[in-house]
């Protein structure tokens, strides 16, 4: 069963791809999955299974590096690239969304 994005979520990932469209080449963040992903959540549209724990995957690997920029006050391309995987909310979505697809059976 495919889940929508919460709106904390769709937030923050509309925060991260303005970054991008006023940030100089240089300075934007994002693969074309990542910037895929945040056009995907910025407008709501639902994410299937395969997506959400590709998204967890992503997100506990780049946490800390969002939250090293974050305290620092030097905001750069890791922190958006965060932001446009959902941002800090998408962690607790993610995590209940994989339990109820694993009651589910949909997910191994």
């Amino acid at each position: 069963m495919p889940y929508k994005p919460n709106k904390q979520m769709m937030a923050d990932a509309k925060r991260a791809i303005e970054y991008n469209e006023n940030a100089s080449p240089s300075q934007r963040w994002g693969t074309q999955v990542g910037k895929v992903r945040a056009q995907q959540i910025a407008q709501g549209k639902a994410l299937s299974p395969d997506v959400i724990v590709r998204m967890y995957s992503y997100l506990k690997r780049a946490e800390s590096n969002y939250l090293a920029q974050k305290n620092s006050g030097k905001l750069g391309k890791g922190y958006y690239a965060f932001l446009g995987w959902g941002g800090p909310s998408a962690i607790a979505w993610a995590e209940d969304k994989i339990r109820k697809m694993q009651r589910a059976g949909e997910l191994k």
